[in-house]
């Protein structure tokens, strides 16, 4: 600071008024978008996000209600006013357990305790973002796919605006508050229990990578295996909780729910649709022996939920002349997309020999060249 205050001093000379032509910038131009540091565009990705939510609370009786977050819908109003018109379609519904199906749930939790010791090096590890871990599948790095992380750190605020909400409005108990038993290894966080944000956040980001890489469909990442092994490490996520006694199964089961439901719809936020894919969770319905069980729930092959029972349903909702897309999170998008299309760019020159790198120069495999 203090050598640019004196350089300053020596080379500016006196002051002229400023004469030439300055171009203005672009209002609402998603290209400078790229100019603006990663924290900013966060800010600019929340508001895209939150801005587009609604929540209610149903009660249903004196101790139970449901939850429902809703997309709402803005357009111009045809009068020419500048007040736009709202619609809300259902985006997820939830309603929780009761407490019997809790308390049987709790046979579950203490039975996955057994699992603690071999799982604790990966439940400490999972305390932070699911990136770490979705990382070790596919090929992300700050310095190869920063446009990649910048867009699944969106979609898990999304995740954690969501669940957080809905979380406060079921205050479902967690393990520890049933039983002196349960002793959780970690400290058990002071939000409810259900759905799981773990299990939510995972199953999110599983998915918007998913289709991510689908859309790009750069070989090898658009076969099937990639997106079950995604949704392979988002289940492994949300079950070390539950072996860590901070979870029920029923919890990662909602969350599971909520985050692929969330993950389909910021896809779409992201790429443009005229629909809203909501689900809905009977807490109250749901086997009070059931496990979780992903694979219940999603088919990564054909990219769509499966209903698992009378626990869950599906409602769409089309919307007439319009889109959920937006501007700035389709520009994250395209980028990160890009990202993995510069994977299959052909070689630019070949090899001193002039043939490519696959025929050795001459028509012969370079692993013939010399024999081996």
């Amino acid at each position: 600071m203090n050598a640019l205050i004196t350089n300053h001093d020596g080379i500016a000379g006196t002051w002229q008024t400023v004469t030439a032509a300055i171009q203005e910038n672009c209002p609402e131009y998603d290209a400078f978008l790229g100019r603006l540091s990663p924290e900013v565009r966060q800010s600019i990705y929340a508001l895209e996000l939150a801005s587009r939510l609604g929540f209610t609370f149903k009660f249903e009786g004196t101790s139970s209600g449901t939850a429902q977050v809703w997309h709402v819908n803005v357009t111009s109003n045809p009068d020419g006013t500048d007040t736009p018109l709202a619609a809300y379609a259902m985006l997820a519904r939830m309603s929780r357990p009761t407490m019997a199906i809790f308390k049987k749930q709790l046979d579950l939790v203490a039975n996955y305790a057994d699992l603690r010791q071999d799982r604790a090096a990966e439940i400490i590890a999972q305390l932070s973002t699911p990136v770490e871990f979705l990382r070790s599948i596919a090929f992300i790095a700050p310095a190869r796919t920063p446009y990649t992380i910048e867009l699944l750190a969106t979609a898990q605020g999304l995740a954690n605006l969501v669940e957080m909400r809905i979380k406060y409005a079921l205050a479902c108990k967690r393990p520890i508050e049933f039983s002196p038993q349960i002793q959780p290894m970690i400290l058990t966080p002071t939000h409810g229990t259900l759905p799981s944000g773990h299990s939510t956040e995972a199953f999110t980001l599983a998915r918007v990578l998913w289709l991510l890489l689908r859309d790009a469909g750069v070989v090898p990442y658009d076969d099937t295996i990639w997106g079950k092994m995604f949704m392979r490490q988002a289940s492994r996520i949300a079950v070390n909780r539950t072996v860590a006694g901070v979870h029920f199964p029923v919890d990662s089961e909602a969350g599971a729910i909520l985050g692929l439901t969330l993950g389909a719809y910021f896809a779409g936020r992201c790429q443009g649709s005229n629909e809203i894919k909501g689900w809905t969770f009977h807490g109250d319905q749901y086997p009070d022996s059931r496990d979780f069980d992903w694979t219940q729930l999603y088919d990564p092959a054909t990219h769509t939920q499966k209903d698992p029972g009378a626990w869950a349903d599906e409602t769409t909702t089309s919307l007439t002349g319009t889109t959920i897309q937006s501007t700035p999170l389709a520009w994250l998008w395209n980028r990160a997309k890009q990202e993995w299309l510069d994977l299959r760019e052909p070689c630019a020159g070949g090899s001193s020999g002039g043939g490519t790198l696959e025929d050795g120069g001459d028509g012969a495999s370079p692993l013939e060249d010399d024999g081996s």
